[in-house]
């Protein structure tokens, strides 16, 4: 994705609602993002009976509930001028289907509530949102599911020392999505690095001047780097983390997976390389 097209306005959001939840956070924010962009909304849910895995009719008759429970959601979008369609698909492999659902969509931004994993079931478990991330090509925002995010101050997680030229790329696109949505929302941008071994000596007036930012809105810490991005997170108050993931790098996808758990009370953007 260009510098140009990531300052594009949306024209195509993805919602993924979760037929277990009463409350849908993702729903929330994806109208907020679609209402201010002029943008068509999709809403998806992906359903499936365990229970009565080889009776058809009873994976058809769930299909059936859960579009009429999103078309009755989608009236409260739609009563706002939205376009909206209803997507709802029946798969015993839901998580992977999720994830196929967002790629085909070619949406300009899929919005999914946050899963909360512990450290380990996170490792050990297939997670939804870990496949997600692994191979959605469109940017996607995890809604924080615990409760409203304070957006007056926003993050963006940037890379000390990027590798190559794909790190470099997602660098500015990290940057340039964080004032973006500074801007929408009107909030304090402040940007994040993590540091290893000797690059605590890096230069801070050149990292700040990079991230476009003054010297006290930037910020550096050591440890790994989703513990690193979450200490700052909750230092400033942070509620809208950007981070980049990288699909070929295991280091930036598997940092991006932990920020989600540990990142508790915001809002995160992920970018795709």
């Amino acid at each position: 994705m260009t510098d140009s097209k990531a300052a594009a306005a949306l024209e195509k959001v993805f919602a993924i609602l979760d037929p277990t939840r009463m409350v849908q956070p993702a729903l929330d924010k994806a109208e907020w993002v679609a209402e201010r962009n002029q943008a068509s909304l999709t809403l998806y849910c992906c359903v499936y009976d365990t229970e009565l895995a080889f009776q058809r009719e009873s994976q058809d008759a769930a299909v059936g509930l859960a579009r009429a429970w999103i078309e009755r959601l989608a009236e409260r979008a739609r009563g706002r001028g939205l376009s909206v369609d209803v997507e709802v698909e029946s798969d015993p492999d839901w998580r992977d289907a999720i994830a196929a659902a967002a790629a085909r969509s070619r949406a300009d931004l899929v919005v999914k509530t946050a899963s909360l994993h512990g450290p380990v079931s996170r490792r050990l478990m297939k997670t939804a949102d870990w496949t997600l991330i692994k191979s959605c090509p469109s940017p996607m925002l995890l809604a924080n599911p615990i409760g409203l995010a304070d957006t007056s101050k926003v993050l963006a997680a940037v890379k000390l020392k990027p590798a190559d030229d794909v790190h470099v790329e997602l660098n500015s696109r990290v940057v340039d999505m964080a004032h973006r949505i500074a801007k929408v929302l009107g909030a304090e941008l402040h940007a994040v690095t993590v540091y290893k071994g000797d690059e605590v000596f890096f230069d801070r007036q050149q990292f700040a001047d990079s991230c476009r930012l003054p010297r006290n809105r930037v910020h550096a810490t050591g440890g790994t780097v989703h513990g690193g991005i979450a200490e700052i997170a909750a230092q400033i108050g942070a509620g809208v983390v950007i981070v980049g993931s990288a699909a070929g790098s295991g280091k930036t996808t598997d940092a991006a997976r932990h920020i989600i758990d540990e990142v508790r009370a915001a809002d995160i953007v992920v970018l795709p390389a």
